[in-house]
């Protein structure tokens, strides 16, 4: 299992190198969200230098005309392993020869082990199973499979992707002007806060809540990549945590005092489907 972490910023990779194995990084154009002060190659080196995987974020949807562009830069860094969620891109890289670079990140799309085979069968270095579905169809699908996943365990969950830039449009349309840092939007039947981001590629909502599998994590070691969301925590709190985790998974502490040292970071840790179907009640089905 890889300890796999998103990367926005320079700075959180330097303070993280150490503690992890893989590194997602969030760059500005080809990614869906980013930080404009991202250097790609910058982090590359670094990458190398610390001996961390990088892997390279595909995770938006293109237009058309843009994907030449996208084409041209794969092939700059064909060494390396993307992130990718455009059915075209995967269709461009497999048709490279690239298929093997792939980490196929299709949001809430892989639900179960047909899924989970389907997609393997293409040849990809992982696929990533949707954090919609309770854990125990995660692990039934690993083991019918053995395929190689990449699963989100800690970090916001995204709820809503759209390319359109629906804050932009909204404060277009009303008048209004937001400072875009740690906005939320509030539902009218929903009581919680979720979070919400926005870049030139599109605009995010995420579920209220952190995600944390702390307690799931030794039940989790046949994941390939075991991923660590960034967005919205501090280096000093992604770093503690990411001692939490390993100090867990290794043994050196035990899961009453793993719990008690990640909830001082005062954060507001959730779960979603992972115990709980998503589907809580059929349609009734009414004939005339």
């Amino acid at each position: 299992m890889k300890i796999t972490l998103s990367i926005y910023n320079i700075e959180t990779l330097k303070n993280t190198a150490e503690l992890i194995d893989s590194a997602v990084l969030m760059i500005p154009k080809y990614s869906l969200l980013y930080e404009d002060n991202f250097s790609l190659d910058d982090a590359l080196d670094l990458c190398s230098n610390h001996k961390v995987e990088a892997i390279i974020s595909l995770n938006r949807i293109y237009m058309e005309d843009e994907l030449e562009d996208v084409k041209n830069f794969i092939l700059k860094y064909k060494q390396y392993k993307f992130l990718v969620h455009d059915l075209g891109v995967i269709q461009i890289m497999k048709e490279m020869g690239l298929s093997s670079n792939i980490i196929y990140e299709a949001s809430t799309m892989v639900c179960n082990s047909l899924d989970l085979s389907v997609y393997g069968s293409f040849g990809f270095d992982a696929v990533a199973m949707s954090n919609e579905i309770p854990l125990i169809d995660v692990i039934k699908s690993y083991n019918e499979t053995e395929a190689s996943i990449f699963y989100q365990v800690f970090g916001l969950k995204p709820m809503f992707y759209s390319k359109r830039r629906l804050l932009s449009l909204f404060e277009k349309h009303s008048g209004e002007t937001f400072e875009r840092n740690s906005l939320s939007i509030k539902e009218e039947k929903r009581k919680e806060l979720m979070p919400i981001e926005e870049t030139s590629n599109g605009y995010v909502v995420f579920r209220s809540y952190i995600l944390s599998l702390l307690k799931e994590i030794k039940s989790l070691t046949f994941l390939k990549y075991a991923y660590f969301e960034s967005l919205r925590l501090k280096d000093a709190e992604i770093a503690g945590i990411l001692k939490i985790y390993s100090c867990y998974i290794n043994g050196k502490i035990d899961i009453t005092t793993a719990e008690e040292e990640i909830s001082k970071f005062d954060l507001n840790f959730g779960y979603g489907f992972e115990y709980s179907d998503s589907i809580h009640a059929k349609e009734k089905i009414i004939n005339e």
